[in-house]
């Protein structure tokens, strides 16, 4: 029931939700790209840009892009940069992609599977 008058105020809430999360992507992938560059001066301000990444993607249900996502650390929030403070590794045995914080330990473990030109995460 509505006080202003006789019908209900009714909302668009599907127009809202699509432009919040476009701009959380855009805020998303600008904030991860400041990481990797910030990242050779200044670690700490790189792990506050990826944990605000985070934080965007759980407040507004957007999903971080997977190719992105793998190369954030679960347990200390630094994004690895490959040959800096991450070791990456291909099992061929049992085709997994092996990704090794060396920050903190953190191991992570992706299957792929190998098509003409190169590598596929699954």
């Amino acid at each position: 029931m509505s006080f202003m008058g006789n019908r209900p105020m009714r909302r668009n809430y599907g127009k809202m939700r699509s432009a919040v999360a476009t701009v959380a992507r855009e805020r998303i992938e600008i904030l991860l790209r400041q990481a990797e560059e910030v990242f050779p001066q200044d670690v700490e301000l790189s792990k506050r840009y990826a944990g605000l990444a985070k934080k965007i993607s759980k407040r507004t249900k957007v999903r971080i892009p997977q190719e992105k996502k793998h190369y954030l650390c679960k347990n200390c929030g630094q994004p690895l940069v490959p040959g800096k403070n991450a070791r990456i590794r291909l099992r061929p045995v049992n085709s997994r992609i092996i990704i090794s914080c060396l920050g903190c330990g953190a191991i992570r473990r992706y299957p792929y599977r190998k098509l003409g030109d190169g590598l596929i995460f699954r």
